[in-house]
């Protein structure tokens, strides 16, 4: 867990995705689950997080 620090304030954010579907084992298969994790690796570089 990291911690954030500014100047004021220190902070951690937390991402929760959700799929609002009703068969979401249909949904993630392989391909999408694979692009998902190069998606989540680009926000992490593109935002300095873990």
């Amino acid at each position: 867990m990291i911690v954030k620090k500014a100047y004021h304030c220190a902070y951690e954010v937390h991402y929760h995705i959700v799929f609002p579907v009703k068969y979401r084992k249909a949904l993630l298969d392989d391909r999408i689950t694979k692009e998902m994790k190069e998606v989540s690796k680009k926000i992490e570089e593109r935002y300095e997080m873990k």
